[in-house]
């Protein structure tokens, strides 16, 4: 088992959550309107624990403001972090995976509405 098998078991749990128009692990330069709705699997922290590895994991998603209707942005948003939520908390195959917390964009981009959930995954057996 690698770190890198930990990612693309999330991406896995991810993928089930319908109408997602791009899954990716990390976050290229440029995402922008043409991958949303969009969700991106990033590595944090990697930390040896015993014989086992926690790793955070974080989470970008986000939708396009074309409509400039912040307010349903903001209510698609909230909708989207709970299917993350849903997908990942205690389901991954690979570790223990809970949800810790998340960060909103707080309105500064212009064209993109976005969040960060953050993850912690204990219990990861690397061999």
């Amino acid at each position: 088992m690698t770190l890198n098998d930990v990612l693309v078991d999330v991406k896995e749990k991810l993928s089930t959550i319908p109408d997602i128009k791009s899954l990716k692990i990390g976050l290229e330069i440029g995402v922008g309107s043409k991958d949303c709705p969009f969700i991106r699997i990033i590595a944090g922290n990697d930390v040896k624990d015993g014989g086992y590895r926690n790793i955070d994991v974080n989470i970008v998603y986000g939708f396009d403001v074309k409509n400039k209707d912040l307010e349903l942005m903001y209510e698609k948003l909230y909708a989207l972090q709970e299917q993350i939520i849903e997908a990942l908390q205690y389901k991954t195959s690979i570790g223990d995976c809970f949800y810790i917390s998340t960060t909103t964009d707080e309105d500064r981009l212009s064209n993109l509405k976005s969040s960060i959930s953050h993850f912690k995954i204990e219990n990861i057996l690397v061999q």
